[in-house]
């Protein structure tokens, strides 16, 4: 009797330790496992080596996150790892953020103990951040002739430079640069915009006898400067034989809509032989809805040789939006002997503009794709396209994406539903994130989840 209680207390106390052991464990493991990615971060920033950090910064910089600048900060000014700075320095270039904009401004009016490739990079951050307090110290680094920081400030100074740094560019074009800083110059100044130098710049751009590239930078500029006198200017230069130079004339007359002169040109753009003569002749027509092209534009829609001349005026049809063009554009989707590219391109045109006849007759083509297994990349083009609208119009089809038997095709139709929430489709994503099809049921799940997360 004894012997058995003693194996019945003995079991429970064996038990009782099992219990205890597992209770403790499984929580630490628990904690483990769920250690946050943001707590991950930290600590490889705390403690990481030169590598993981560099890795670590490579990776928000894929994923534009911004969120650890603040850390990030910190390190810059702590460490004493050049590769670390420099790689923080290039992150927040890219970045555009301005949390070293003091230490900015104290290199660049005092670089010569910094590393030169720092430095450099230094500049190149102020520019890309529009640190304009740091011009004159730029002009003055520049009037140094300093090599080790020439080019990176010839550059730069445009961005962050205003009339006196332009007046000083271009008293530097009567020096004899070599011909990749003359060119560079060139940029500056028209990104500069100042009215200043327009005499200096006609003059530049009228020369013959001048570097091609620093006219047609000197061209553009004139156009960017934005005075109605540069016109004239351009529309002779049109005549040139470089069609280098046409198409930079035609970039600087893209700042003149509504003027008769230059959109004449523009549409003489439309039949220049050099493609990307045409190609600018339609961003002009895209951007402005310049309804005057739309004859230049369809025939060449039709008759270009060059697919991207083709997609540039699908492109400028569709942001006209005329009913002959878009009835052009309904064409293209529906005609199958066209190839699914052109097809493809045509209907994101449409679904981009707001005509429901046309855009309901994109979604009675991409209905039949769904049937046809021969047209599955056409359907994906168009459902991802559609995927990025919000619209009562394709509920039909998001339905239709979601009982595909093809499961790529689902996954669309979630995108789909992710961006509208259609009620009546709710019940069908419910039972996808109990599906089988583990990928289909993680990604149905998550986008319920976003959606009640927002509600």
């Amino acid at each position: 009797m004894v012997k058995a209680r003693f194996q019945i207390i003995s079991k429970l106390f064996i038990f009782l330790l099992f219990v205890m052991i597992f209770s403790f464990f499984p929580v630490y493991a628990e904690e483990d496992d769920e250690q946050s990615e943001m707590q991950k971060r930290l600590d490889i920033l705390e403690y990481g080596l030169e590598s993981e950090i560099s890795d670590l910064i490579t990776t928000l910089q894929k994923e534009k996150d911004d969120s650890l600048s603040d850390e990030l900060t910190k390190i810059f000014y702590k460490t004493k790892n050049v590769t670390i700075r420099e790689k923080i320095l290039s992150f927040f270039t890219i970045m555009k953020n301005d949390a070293l904009k003091d230490y900015a401004i104290d290199i660049i009016e005092d670089p010569y103990d910094l590393k030169v490739s720092t430095a450099v990079l230094v500049i190149k951050y102020a520019a890309a951040c529009g640190f304009t307090e740091t011009a004159p110290a730029m002009a003055m680094l520049l009037e140094s002739e300093n090599e080790d920081y020439y080019d990176a400030c010839l550059g730069a100074i445009g961005d962050v430079g205003g009339p006196d740094e332009a007046v000083f560019l271009a008293g530097l074009l009567d020096k004899d640069l070599p011909l990749g800083r003359r060119q560079t110059l060139m940029k500056s100044l028209g990104k500069i915009k100042a009215v200043e130098t327009w005499d200096k710049l006609v003059e530049i751009a009228e020369n013959e006898d001048e570097n091609e590239y620093v006219r047609m930078y000197a061209a553009e500029a004139l156009g960017a400067m934005e005075v109605e006198d540069s016109v004239p200017v351009l529309v002779e230069l049109f005549e040139s034989n470089s069609s280098n130079l046409r198409t930079y004339v035609m970039k600087g007359l893209s700042y003149f809509p509504g003027n008769e002169e230059a959109e004449a040109v523009i549409l003489e753009g439309f039949r220049d032989n050099y493609v990307k003569v045409r190609l600018e002749a339609a961003a002009f027509a895209e951007a402005n809805k310049f309804a005057k092209a739309m004859p230049n534009l369809l025939y060449r829609a039709k008759n270009d040789s060059e697919t991207s001349v083709v997609y540039a005026c699908y492109q400028a049809i569709g942001a006209i939006c005329t009913e002959e063009g878009m009835a052009f554009l309904v064409s293209i989707v529906q005609n199958e002997k066209k190839n699914d590219t052109a097809r493809a391109k045509a209907a994101v045109v449409i679904l981009n503009t707001e005509d429901e006849k046309s855009i309901k007759a994109v979604l009675e083509v991409t209905e039949k794709t769904l049937e046809d297994t021969k047209k599955t990349a056409l359907r994906y083009a168009i459902g991802k396209e559609i995927a990025l609208h919000e619209s009562p119009l394709f509920e039909d089809i998001c339905g239709k994406f979601l009982s595909n038997k093809d499961a790529s095709t689902n996954g669309i139709g979630m995108d789909i539903w992710a961006k509208n929430r259609y009620e009546s489709l709710r019940s069908v994503m419910e039972e996808f994130s109990e599906n089988k099809n583990n990928a289909l049921k993680k990604k149905a799940a998550f986008v319920l989840e976003q959606a009640e997360q927002e509600l």
